[in-house]
């Protein structure tokens, strides 16, 4: 429920809020079958169907829109790129903003990899007035860390928080903040957690800020209220999941080796510590959708939506979160375009289900594949 007067997220009468959650449109290259975005229209229809299935309350994206026009484009200029990117975005979400539905956004790592910087984008976003992102406080790291709250049906207290964080783009920004010289780098080891070890994570002012944040609303409101935060990369616990599927309970799939950071800036303990966020969402791996808990901390990834970059056409899709007011609860599953869309899901018929340009396939991976029911 929404009041568009207010700008206020609310629970319904029943005490229920649903969230979609979708990720990594990748839209380089832009509109109107400009560069690589061929297949913008399937994007489009599942995000529709995405939407009639799950009639949500608030529709969060997941980082990697990248809405700015890419390298294989002509120059222009930032104005026109702004514009290009208006357009786009305009495109993409016409579905949401036609329905009424408010919506927001956390960056991704390829987000500042195009034309504009994140910096520039923000006011792109902001044109639309259905999207509620914050900036957020100019002194902490990163362009999109903000709260909104949701409302209780009751009254007008605050019965749930969504935190969102800019998960940042790589380790490049550490070396530079750290002032760490690129050729005595030592975060990244010959022998890393993570395969994709080049990912980056909220810094630690980030981290503060979301304690910090907790905190104050706990002494305003009275309570500690119950929260979900949504970010594009995921944090290490991530991979207690599907190393330990069984004992989190992991339901879902796991296709793809996790890009995560190799430094730990502590956002997992610290949500341990206020005891609040009950779940951690993310986007960034297109062949992962698998969910679990860990420290009774759900930890779940959205897989993605677009169809322009290497995905696996029975996992692209969304998330739905349905929050519950009345025990701080919430549920959470991810839905196929491929079980609304049957066939038409398919990226391109005429290819292998699996082999994209990129050859990416199973018989390529270097990982295991695990799928728990």
């Amino acid at each position: 429920m929404y009041n568009p007067e207010t700008k206020k997220l609310k629970f319904n009468e029943n005490g229920k809020f649903k969230i979609l959650m979708i990720s990594d449109f990748h839209a380089q290259g832009n509109f109107n079958g400009v560069g690589r975005a061929r297949f913008r229209h399937k994007m489009i229809k599942g995000i529709e169907l995405l939407l009639n299935e799950t009639k949500p309350d608030f529709v969060m994206l997941g980082g990697d829109q990248c809405i700015s026009s890419g390298d294989d484009m002509p120059q222009i200029s930032k104005e026109e790129d702004m514009n290009l990117a208006y357009e786009a975005l305009k495109e993409i979400m016409a579905p949401v903003n036609e329905r009424g539905i408010p919506w927001a956004f956390v960056n991704g790592n390829h987000d500042e990899e195009r034309c504009l910087s994140k910096e520039e984008l923000f006011p792109v976003y902001k044109k639309f007035p259905l999207c509620l992102a914050e900036k957020g406080p100019e002194d902490i790291y990163g362009v999109g860390n903000y709260v909104l709250p949701v409302y209780s049906s009751k009254n007008e207290s605050i019965a749930y928080n969504i935190f969102a964080l800019d998960s940042n783009n790589n380790t490049k920004e550490y070396l530079r903040e750290f002032g760490i010289k690129e050729e005595d780098d030592n975060i990244v080891l010959p022998r890393p957690f993570c395969r994709r070890s080049g990912q980056a994570m909220p810094f630690f002012n980030q981290v503060m800020w979301y304690y910090n944040t907790s905190r104050e609303t706990e002494i305003k409101e009275g309570r500690k209220i119950p929260a979900i935060l949504c970010m594009h990369n995921p944090c290490i616990e991530f991979n207690h999941i599907v190393r330990n599927p069984e004992e989190t309970k992991m339901i879902g799939d796991s296709r793809d080796s996790m890009g995560y950071s190799e430094l730990n800036s502590g956002l997992f303990f610290a949500c341990l510590e206020r005891g609040d966020v009950k779940g951690i969402f993310c986007g960034h791996e297109h062949l992962n959708n698998f969910q679990g808990k860990y420290c009774g901390i759900t930890l779940a990834y959205d897989s993605c939506v677009g169809f322009d970059m290497t995905a696996h056409d029975d996992l692209r899709g969304g998330r739905l979160i349905e929050l519950d007011e009345n025990n701080g609860s919430f549920e959470t599953r991810h839905i196929t375009f491929m079980s609304l869309m049957g066939d038409e899901a398919i990226r391109d018929p005429e290819r292998t289900f699996f082999d994209y340009e990129t050859n990416l396939g199973k018989q390529n991976y270097n990982i295991r594949f695990i799928h728990m029911d």
